[in-house]
Formats: structure tokens, sequence, C-alpha cells
């Protein structure tokens, strides 16, 4: 069944979710006017576009990167996601028509929220954040939440970082039942969101964030009056007391020990995830050149009908950095992806059956032929 997969995402081609920001002002106030018009609210932004190859990555490292079960979180997705998304539609992401309603509302509520997560994880990318973590997977948060005197308070989805370490908060929220862009009930989702998440969490953490965005993506299947949507606020930076220490390579462990897990390397993942020191295991991979790169790759699917595997992988500096950290010096961890990559797009095929990430992170097809280079060892 993964042996198709390629051919499944290939097919998808390359398509776009209109985007809208909303002004924190708006959000904010308690209420708007009687028959509020959508665009005099929202405000236009370039759409997030996106390859199957893509969506699919961000939204299998989201499924990872909380701590829950992990038997095939991502990849089930990817089973049913032919059965929902619409991969024959136009370049406007959605959902088959009738889709939604053949989902009993825990698996609506379950799916519609993992595309979002996906799709908040993009635009992300687009904002220029790479690497990002679980907020809640940290026990120091969790301890943080149950000894508040009130537990009405979530903590926000992710917490993300640019390349120079610049912090951003993100809640996202995502939804396949709102059919049209309701002014009044966006503005509920999203007020909801950054009062009672992003605000507190932009206020708590150190080193603080200097942004902080509440997303709410709503799918729409072909044919509906509106397209699907991603709407957004982007709150400044607050200062607050009471600060919780996120450490300063936290969010880069917790990035790269969901790719781990999706690789099949758990106990590296949680080691690295932990900051825990312990006998490394050799672990030897076949190594891929790609788009002038170089991945370690595991994972392996043949494809069914050619010499090509449907694969994950990593960066073998990002690879090496990691073997660095688990050793106990964080440094090249943290230096990864600063110095700018070579620019190799003319190496890359006009079909391109894969997605690189700004981690590095890798996923998609490669051929045994043309790809595989040669194979090494890293202690994990």
């Amino acid at each position: 069944m993964l042996g198709g997969l390629g051919q499944l995402l290939a097919a998808f081609g390359t398509q776009r979710l209109n985007v809208y920001e909303w002004l924190e002002t708006d959000i904010r106030s308690k209420r708007l006017p009687n028959g509020p018009v959508w665009l005099e609210f929202a405000q236009p932004r370039p759409d997030l576009q996106f390859t199957g190859w893509q969506l699919a990555h961000a939204v299998v490292k989201a499924d990872y990167l909380i701590q829950r079960n992990f038997l095939l979180p991502g990849i089930g997705f990817l089973l049913q996601v032919d059965q929902i998304v619409n991969f024959k539609g136009k370049a406007t992401f959605s959902l088959f028509a009738g889709s939604v309603d053949t989902l009993n509302d825990f698996v609506r509520s379950s799916l519609s929220g993992r595309l979002a997560q996906g799709m908040s994880l993009l635009f992300a990318q687009e904002k220029g954040y790479s690497f990002v973590g679980h907020l809640a997977s940290d026990p120091i948060v969790s301890n943080h939440i149950a000894s508040l005197p009130k537990k009405s308070k979530k903590a926000a989805d992710f917490i993300f970082e640019t390349m120079k370490m610049e912090r951003m908060i993100l809640e996202s929220k995502g939804s396949f039942s709102l059919a049209s862009n309701d002014p009044t009930k966006v503005k509920s989702v999203l007020k909801s969101a950054l009062v009672d998440q992003v605000d507190y969490w932009m206020a708590r953490i150190v080193p603080a964030a200097t942004k902080g965005f509440a997303v709410y993506s709503c799918f729409r299947e072909s044919g509906a009056g509106d397209t699907s949507t991603l709407i957004y606020v982007d709150p400044p930076a607050q200062v607050g007391s009471e600060p919780i220490d996120v450490p300063e390579a936290w969010v880069r462990r917790h990035n790269y020990a969901s790719w781990l897990y999706v690789m099949g390397f758990d106990l590296a993942a949680s080691s690295l995830r932990r900051n825990e020191l312990r006998d490394a295991i050799p672990i030897t991979l076949p190594i891929i050149q790609i788009a002038g790169r170089r991945f370690a790759v595991s994972s392996l699917f043949p494809q069914v009908t050619s010499k090509r595997w449907l694969c994950v992988g990593l960066d073998v500096r990002a690879m090496k950095a990691i073997v660095e950290a688990l050793a106990g010096n964080e440094g090249s961890l943290l230096e990864y992806g600063r110095e700018e990559l070579e620019d190799s797009t003319s190496d890359r095929p006009a079909r391109q059956d894969y997605s690189i990430f700004p981690d590095g992170s890798f996923f998609g097809l490669f051929d045994e032929v043309d790809n595989l280079e040669s194979f090494e060892t890293f202690k994990l």
C-alpha cells in the first residue's frame, strides 16, 4: 500500500490555500458590528502554495512532534487522505464533495486538526521559521499548567525558531465544518486561541518569543461557496512574570527528535528530546544525493513499477550535528542552517517527487540507480 503512495502524492501537483490576516484589534474587540462583511476585516495575503509532498511531509512531522501514540500516526493519515482530499481538483485545495459527511465526529475532528497542523507548519516556514517543537510535550510546561489555581490554561501548540534562533509561538485550529468565511465565527475561534493560549505563553517562555500567531485553517469541499482558507492574527511580543525556561537548544532537539521517530530511531529520538547521555549505537544508512545535497535515509518502501524507493531522511550535516548533540555537544546543532545552502535548483528534475524542508529533513522518492551514492555509519 505504501509503495503506491508516491504516485498519489505526485498526482496532487501544486496547490494553494487562500490566506487572510485579521487585525489584532478586531480579534480582541468584544463583538463585531451587525452584519459584518468579510473583506472589511479580512486582509488578503499571498496564497500559501505547496505540493502534495510538502503537505504530507508537514502532516507527518507535526504528528511526530506530539508525544502520544507513535504507531503510524502520520503514515496512517496519508493512507486515508486520498478518500478526503481531492487530488484531481483544481489548483485551490479542496475536499471531495460529500467526504466530510462520511466521517464521524471524532475522526472529523482528528483529521481536520492534523491537516491544520500540517498547514500551520507550512505557513510558519513561509514566515521564515525552520525548526519547531510541541510546547505541551515538555514536562516543565505541563507541570506549570497543573500548578495553576485555575486549570483553564492550555499550552499553545508549537514553538518555532528561525535559523537565527528567533522564537515564535503558534496555536493551530482547523475545521471541516465552517462552510463559508463567517466573520463572527472566525473571530470567535481566533480570539479564543489568541487570549487563552498564544498570549499567555508568549509572556512566559525564556528565551522569549518575539512573535506569535493564532492560525485557523478552514477546509472546504469542491463546489462550496468559499474556497479553503487559512486565517491568522499576529499579536506583538509580550513580557510577563513567572518565566519558564525553555533552553537554547530545546526547539532543535524536539524538531529533530520528531524526525528521528519517523525514521525509526526511537531510542535516539528519546535521548535527543530528553537531553540524555547514553552509549551510542552504530547504525549504517544509505546515502542518496538529490538536488546537490546528501541525505541519510531510512524507512524504505519500494515502488511497485520502478527502481524507486519511498523514504524519509535527513541532510548528512544535520545527522552529524545530531550525533554530536547525543554525545553532549550542542554547538553544531545550534549552528546548522545558519550558513546559506548552495543553490542547487538547477539539479532538480522538472517533476520533483520529494520534499526538502529548511531543517534538512527529506520525504520522497529516490532512484536507486541515479541517486544512491554510498553507505555511512552514524553513532545514534
